[in-house]
């Protein structure tokens, strides 16, 4: 099963839109098998997509912890 934020996923469009191997292996690896993992897709998951990061790289849990503290603060 495929991540359903495949189609539109800016982290392609942005960041890897200038290295397609790289993208097709993150792709393969990421988007197609293990999404439930993904950094973008937790914040899809839990905040339903709004304010979605578009720099948030797929592996960084670092920037997924921060982007989630954002989130929860503009939220109240």
């Amino acid at each position: 099963m495929a991540c359903e934020l495949m189609a539109c996923c800016q982290f392609f469009d942005d960041k890897m839109k200038n290295l397609p191997t790289a993208a097709e292996y993150i792709k393969n690896r990421r988007c197609l098998d293990d999404y439930e993992s993904c950094s973008r897709f937790r914040i899809y998951q839990k905040y339903g997509g709004e304010s979605l990061p578009p720099y948030l790289d797929p592996d960084d849990t670092e920037e997924v912890e921060k982007a989630l503290e954002c989130l929860r603060k503009k939220r109240g």
